[in-house]
């Protein structure tokens, strides 16, 4: 068999309902860089790419799609709590055809694989990053190789399931060939959002120099020894590894000037790692003089003060930053070292965000908590609303821990049977899913959360005053986008209060993800 063409796919899926359609859905950039790689490779090769999402395109449609297109290969790549689309993706393809070969990638499938082959219409496996085994997979195929001389792939022999070994990290990430943004509807990523408005996904860098352990980002591109998590088996080192500069602004270049996008997000698990490459970088882009471009990033909030003293990250604002999100996770040194994250000091965090306030008004000051943890009290959850007022952040983003796949939280959780919440596809990033080894339950957890997000709003309406009539149309965007969802989160607690309700899905039920009307289509 000889293949002709490949479909890469992502599935129809549910909305996170506390955020608007528009921005729901942004730049998937794994498909485009598997393609491609595929189309460097192989230019007799027709490579489509069918992003269902943004297009509205629901089942139906696609069953028709692949009916029509007729693939040699279907491919997708999911995270956790959207794995079950793709597996119903897979299901579909092959009852369409089965002949046709279906390829699975991405967070999910990498670590899962044993579950993945056995429970899912899944022919192979390609693990981490993708670009130079899909190339080696499909020379196999079309030579009739045996794949065991394919680094990185996971499939079935004869019902036995084969783990070749997994491939090295590609070191330079500039070897890559330019990701097929025209094979993307590029036009459709948050073209009337709040959050990230005319958006693109670019990543300058891959990995991360810390180890959270809630966090899979850093373990997926990380540099691996032991992965077979399935038996408990986990041994990742922090692998970082960046872009050129040159190479980014060509790809900064084409977003911008072929495909009208005015804002980035960046993808890396952490942006300004290096601060020889931001300064080169954003010396660069301002001389492009490209004034209504905007972006966001994973900040470290130790790194953006350094880059502070070297005058770099004034340069970062005047070059588009204008919306960083910065990792606080905990006001506790003790819960930062169990979470295995860089230890920072509150005094570190607020010079951090007081320096944006001060110098850069006209950046939004996100910053992300970690709730929910199985040693959590009512005391240590409400220090954290504390610790959000006392360094005068924007919005405190308030998340219950959710430990997924490839993360070393996931691996505790299991050894230690705390996972409440067993279905991946019930994950929203906003509800609980550990047992808490304190006394409280979902119930408990759920409401504590909540009151966070009050408490933020009700202890400052001087704050919110302020930021919904801000002279910085972005800044005044987000702040009504979060003065809406949080007003919606109040009156649902006064609504389940005057109706005797109060519940875990009462109180969390709004934000659960939700099924669009396009969706069966």
């Amino acid at each position: 068999m000889r293949i002709k063409k490949v479909l890469l796919v992502r599935p129809p899926r549910y909305l996170w309902p506390f955020i608007n359609e528009s921005d729901n859905f942004l730049l998937p950039l794994g498909l485009p860089c598997i393609a491609a790689s595929i189309r460097a490779k192989f230019p007799g090769i027709d490579v489509k790419i069918i992003d269902c999402p943004p297009l509205k395109i629901g089942w139906n449609s696609l069953k028709n799609i692949l009916l029509e297109e007729k693939p040699d290969i279907v491919g997708a790549g999911e995270e956790a709590l959207y794995h079950h689309e793709a597996a119903r993706l897979f299901k579909l393809a092959k009852e369409v055809n089965p002949g046709v070969i279906t390829v699975a990638g991405g967070h999910f499938f990498s670590w899962m694989v044993e579950q993945s082959l056995d429970n899912f219409s899944i022919d192979i496996v390609v693990r981490f990053e993708g670009e130079e085994t899909i190339v080696e997979l499909i020379e196999a195929l079309n030579s009739q190789k045996d794949l065991s001389t394919v680094k990185g792939i996971v499939y079935k022999n004869k019902g036995k399931i084969i783990k070749n070994s997994l491939r090295p990290l590609v070191d330079d990430l500039d070897t890559l060939p330019l990701p097929a943004y025209d094979l993307m509807p590029m036009g459709k990523y948050s073209p009337f959002g709040y959050l990230w408005p005319q958006s693109a996904t670019l990543e300058h860098s891959r990995g991360c120099v810390d180890k959270c352990s809630f966090c899979s980002l850093w373990t997926f591109w990380g540099k691996q020894s032991r992965t077979d998590i399935e038996t408990g088996e986990l041994e990742v080192m922090p692998k970082y590894r960046s872009k050129s500069v040159e190479r980014m602004l060509e790809e900064v270049d084409i977003v911008y000037k072929k495909y009208k996008r005015r804002y980035i997000i960046w993808a890396d698990p952490t942006f300004n790692v290096d601060p020889k490459w931001s300064d080169e970088f954003c010396d660069k882009l301002i001389k492009r003089n490209y004034k209504d471009l905007y972006w966001w990033a994973f900040l470290r909030a130790d790194f953006a003060l350094r880059d502070e003293k070297l005058g770099i990250l004034e340069k970062m604002v005047k070059a588009g930053l204008t919306h960083p999100l910065i990792g606080i996770e905990r006001g506790c040194t003790e819960d930062l070292r169990q979470l295995r994250k860089s230890v920072y000091t509150r005094d570190l965090v607020k010079e951090t965000f007081m320096t944006f306030k001060k110098k850069y008004p006209q950046v939004f000051r996100q910053g992300t908590f970690v709730t929910c943890l199985p040693q959590d009290t009512k005391e240590t959850m409400l220090d954290l609303v504390k610790y959000a007022v006392e360094i005068d952040i924007d919005y405190p983003a308030f998340h219950p821990v959710a430990p997924v796949p490839g993360s070393y939280l996931y691996q505790e959780a299991k050894k230690d049977n705390l996972l409440e919440e067993k279905d991946f596809s019930r994950y929203d990033w906003s509800t609980p899913t550990m047992h808490s080894t304190t006394g409280l339950n979902k119930n408990d957890f759920s409401r504590l959360n909540l009151e966070l997000n009050k408490r933020y709003v009700l202890y400052r309406p001087h704050w919110l005053v302020r930021g919904l009539f801000s002279p910085y149309k972005h800044k005044r965007g987000l702040y009504w986008w979060f003065f809406t969802n949080t007003l919606r989160m109040l009156l649902l607690d006064i609504k389940e209060t005057l109706m005797g309700k109060k519940s875990y899905e009462g109180f969390t039920g709004f934000m659960r993800l939700k099924k669009p009307k396009w969706y069966d289509n």
